[in-house]
């Protein structure tokens, strides 16, 4: 694979910046509209909402150190993570009355892989030094 071209500091900067911020917002507001979906719309008769929870947002909780630490690694693997979460909001936007949440979700979804993947990209360039004057 060839080597990207070293990025002006401070362009690599604002970069960084605009990533990271879309990243994290992103990020939660993908675990938000998780909860939401199981607060608007009614649990199947016996299910607890304890149970279901977790199982939905502890494969992005699992990211949550390495995003705070700003592991450009994590940032990647979060990339590939979040295509279940794609295809879950694609699934959603297909049943009668949940295409609004469905469409939501995956929308986020692809802002959060978007800016993960860049984000881990030019914060590996920062931590290799590829950037100039």
């Amino acid at each position: 694979m060839k080597a990207a071209a070293p990025l002006p500091l401070k362009e690599l900067n604002q970069k960084l910046l605009i990533s990271r911020w879309l990243t994290l917002g992103s990020y939660f507001a993908l675990l938000a509209i998780l909860l939401a979906g199981i607060v608007i719309y009614p649990l199947p008769e016996g299910a607890r909402l304890w149970i279901i929870l977790p199982v939905l947002w502890l494969p992005l909780l699992v990211f949550l150190p390495g995003i705070l630490k700003r592991n450009p690694r994590t940032h990647a693997w979060l990339c590939f993570v979040c295509l279940v979460y794609f295809m879950q909001g694609v699934t959603t936007f297909i049943v009668p009355g949940k295409a609004g949440i469905g469409a939501l979700q995956a929308l986020i979804t692809v802002v959060l892989f978007s800016a993960a993947m860049m984000y881990g990209r030019w914060r590996g360039m920062e931590l290799r030094g590829a950037w100039t004057n």
